[in-house]
């Protein structure tokens, strides 16, 4: 669709890389797993969890990724320490694959990368996330563990619009000392991935994307977010789709489309259920932005492509 003037960072993650001009590598699709209220969790305390049904989640995602050629990562949400440590040993133990650590709870994220460190897998662990709100602490853990990898938030509270959200990320700001960016440099992060921080509609989801064109002409970074968060907050939705539960789907699943077309690099899609149709759609969009590269100069840079396995 686009080539961006800046040089664009590519990052290995495993047998895949994310990153590059729009159209070059496949769009990486992130799905959520033992998230609130997650179904296949009985104690997320003490981290019970139907381990059959999680490993099949995780499988039909993996399939996904196999025949449309859309990378993939595990994003794993814990209560607890407890929860964390099983759920981690549960991934590692049937997957090569890299993994978000990722809680509502700032010790548990600090413990989540102590423990990927402690049982050596830290080259595949990604922190989610270096934000205005982290703690003394957690920044502390993540300086001290062997991850290389975070997402950086672009949430800025204090200001708001596409200049907030790269300010935030490059200067003090929004109550911060200074940009996440250098907070996650001071961590040790080489290979940051930047969040563009979904709003809902109505209350910045317009900066949310235009943020994604600005991350990548400006900082030259991977980017990408929770784009789905935008329809789920959207209030009139929440209404309509009571009597119209089908009307939801296209807008949750088309979020993440509107991002790959102006440049985003990965989707943090939400839960894993629904990765049957956001793999297609994923696909179907890196197909559009890799049939116009060659007349900007470009290639597509990997034998893993929709364009390749699709058509």
């Amino acid at each position: 669709m686009f080539r961006f003037d800046r040089k664009q960072e590519v990052f290995e993650f495993g047998k895949f890389k994310v990153g590059g001009q729009p159209g070059e590598y496949p769009t990486c699709c992130i799905g959520t797993m033992f998230y609130a209220r997650h179904k296949i969790v009985s104690d997320p305390e003490h981290g019970v969890f139907d381990k059959e049904t999680a490993e099949k989640l995780w499988n039909t995602q993996v399939e996904m990724s196999d025949i449309t050629g859309n990378s993939c990562m595990n994003q794993i949400v814990a209560e607890s320490n407890e929860a964390m440590q099983k759920e981690i040993d549960w991934f590692v133990g049937i997957s090569d694959y890299p993994f978000l650590v990722d809680s509502s709870a700032p010790e548990v994220r600090a413990f989540g990368v102590k423990y990927a460190t402690e049982i050596g897998v830290a080259e595949r662990a990604i922190h989610n996330s270096i934000n205005a709100s982290i703690t003394p602490e957690e920044l502390q853990a993540v300086k001290d563990s062997d991850l290389d990898s975070a997402i950086v938030l672009a949430f800025n509270a204090m200001e708001s619009g596409t200049k907030g959200k790269m300010n935030i990320l490059t200067k003090a700001g929004g109550g911060a000392k200074k940009g996440m960016l250098d907070f996650a440099k001071e961590c040790g992060i080489t290979r940051p991935l930047i969040d563009t921080a979904a709003m809902p509609l109505g209350n910045g989801s317009g900066a949310t994307y235009r943020a994604v064109i600005a991350v990548k002409a400006q900082l030259g970074l991977p980017v990408g977010g929770g784009f789905h968060n935008a329809a789920s907050a959207w209030d009139w939705m929440k209404k309509w789709k009571k009597q119209h539960k089908e009307a939801f789907t296209p807008v949750d699943i088309g979020s993440n489309l509107v991002a790959g077309i102006v440049g985003a690099d990965f989707y943090l899609y939400g839960p894993i259920e629904n990765a049957p149709m956001i793999f297609p759609a994923a696909a179907m969009v890196d197909i559009m932005k890799a049939e116009c590269i060659e007349e900007l100069g470009l290639k597509i840079l990997t034998d893993d492509h929709p364009r390749k396995k699709t058509l």
